[in-house]
């Protein structure tokens, strides 16, 4: 009978650890944010990762370690997260509705992404327009 190997998913990332993460890209949001294809920018772009993922681990010694593609995937989770709960408070506002709050995460992600370019590089997220992110509180 073979044996088989399991992986462990690795545990869900805390309220601090998104915080932590949020607070590093604000410093580096151009270039994690830049989608140039040339050598330059993707070298650039991966040397602040591999930066980002190292503090974020150093931050969190009791917790498994966190790989850049991990971490890559948070940011974009973050970002879809955000774009949804604003486009909610967009419909709300539009409604005539009591506006939702955001979350403390929530909060913190527009201003990082509110100057940039809606689309990332693989295009799939949809933008957020007509509204500043903070409005209606």
């Amino acid at each position: 009978m073979p044996t088989t190997t399991m992986t462990y998913r690795m545990p869900n990332f805390t309220l601090e650890q998104k915080l932590f993460l949020l607070r590093r890209i604000h410093a580096v949001v151009d270039t994690v944010q830049d989608f140039r294809k040339d050598t330059n920018t993707t070298v650039h772009r991966n040397a602040v990762w591999a930066e980002l993922a190292q503090a974020f681990n150093a931050a969190f010694p009791s917790r498994p370690p966190s790989s850049i593609g991990s971490l890559k995937t948070l940011w974009k989770r973050l970002k879809v997260e955000c774009r949804v709960a604003l486009q909610k408070r967009q419909e709300q506002q539009t409604a005539g509705l009591p506006v939702s709050a955001l979350t403390e995460v929530i909060a913190l992600v527009p201003n990082l992404i509110s100057c940039l370019e809606e689309v990332d590089g693989d295009g799939s997220y949809s933008s957020v327009r007509g509204g500043s992110p903070g409005a209606g509180n």
